[in-house]
């Protein structure tokens, strides 16, 4: 392994309580350090420069020795690596990602060393987990595993990225089957469900909104004909919406406009009270809280226990694309990127295919 750096550190005045203070900065065993030297007023900053050199003069000797102090994943990940993704993730997506690092990464390879960690351990780590884990879950581990490392080498922990070659496994644990609602279950929903929860369901399904979206809407986001996502709700916090895309203006079926008229009639006229309120007029209704107590309950006297929001969603990309509603227009609407929308949300139906194939031959072939 390569000799760690010499280290000169650096000294910037900053200002506290009114005072300008020496601010030292340093790195020591891989991690970012720091230290008020002393009053700008009664310190120059060549002293300030040496009481930071008297600091480093221990450091800088572990610096000319090889291997230094050993850094395992375990702590390269706590004191490191999710600090530093926590300031780049938002809410839901650290709540995803911690708990993915944590309990697959961390529970396999948290006492070795980074240094040692090879290639080959990766690629096994990613070959077992193929068998407990549907492939998109693999993937997910092999990007975070990229990402650990290619930090761990900017901060000269490592010499090189094990990670960079990792591939998924071509056989991973069966995923579940991507189901969508047809037409006539649509309509089945309807003859089960209470006026809140069929505009809920409809804006999920016709609409193609995300249901964190379709909770944190509020009276004044409501038009005759679209719906406006200025904000999201994940697990009773109020949050941006997920991404840029998804600040957006959702065009409404005339169904659901009608839908959400009538549900609108009975909710309060302050534009910033909550469309859907829990019982509490003044926090949202929460998304498990909706589907387990007043959707999942009805819906299963119907069997469609298993129209999950998620499903709902993917009805409205799989339809439209039916429909002939090209990309583009499925996307803004749903808000997320064309690739996402294609390949994450639409499903291409045997007689869509079937379909084309024949026209195909009809236009083409012959």
């Amino acid at each position: 392994m390569r000799r760690k750096r010499f280290q000169r550190g650096s000294v910037k005045p900053r200002k506290r309580n009114g005072k300008n203070y020496w601010y030292a900065q340093w790195r020591e065993e891989g991690l970012p350090k720091s230290k008020e030297l002393g009053l700008v007023s009664k310190m120059t900053r060549i002293e300030a420069e040496q009481v930071l050199a008297e600091i480093l003069e221990p450091v800088n000797l572990q610096a000319g020795r090889p291997g230094g102090v050993a850094m395992t994943f375990e702590r390269f990940v706590e004191l490191i690596y999710l600090p530093v993704y926590r300031e780049k993730w938002k809410a839901s997506t650290g709540m995803t990602e911690e708990n993915r690092v944590t309990v697959h990464l961390v529970g396999a390879l948290g006492p070795r060393l980074m240094k040692d960690i090879t290639r080959e351990a990766l690629q096994s780590l990613l070959k077992q987990k193929s068998k407990e884990l549907a492939q998109s879950c693999v993937d997910h581990l092999r990007f975070r595993l990229r990402s650990v490392f290619e930090l761990a080498l900017s901060e000269g922990v490592v010499e090189r990225n094990p990670a960079t070659a990792l591939f998924t496994p071509r056989v991973c644990k069966e995923s579940r089957e991507r189901r969508v609602l047809g037409p006539e279950d649509i309509a089945k929903m309807a003859t089960v469900l209470d006026l809140r929860e069929r505009v809920v369901s409809r804006l999920a399904m016709c609409e193609g909104m995300r249901p964190g979206e379709i909770l944190a809407l509020q009276v004044g986001d409501v038009e005759p004909d679209c719906v406006w996502v200025r904000r999201r709700l994940y697990r009773g916090n109020i949050d941006t919406p997920k991404t840029k895309r998804s600040y957006r203006q959702v065009a409404l079926t005339a169904q659901t406009a009608t839908l959400l008229s009538a549900w609108g009639e009975l909710q309060p006229e302050e534009p910033e009270a909550w469309l859907f309120p829990s019982e509490n007029p003044a926090t949202p209704i929460r998304r498990d809280n909706i589907w387990r107590r007043s959707m999942e309950p009805r819906l299963k006297t119907v069997g469609l226990q298993w129209a999950t929001f998620q499903v709902m969603r993917r009805t409205f990309a799989t339809l439209s694309k039916q429909a002939g509603v090209d990309a583009h227009t499925r996307s803004a609407q749903m808000g997320n990127t064309v690739d996402v929308q294609e390949n994450e949300y639409a499903v291409s139906s045997f007689q869509d295919r079937l379909k084309a194939v024949r026209h195909l031959e009809s236009t083409v072939l012959q």
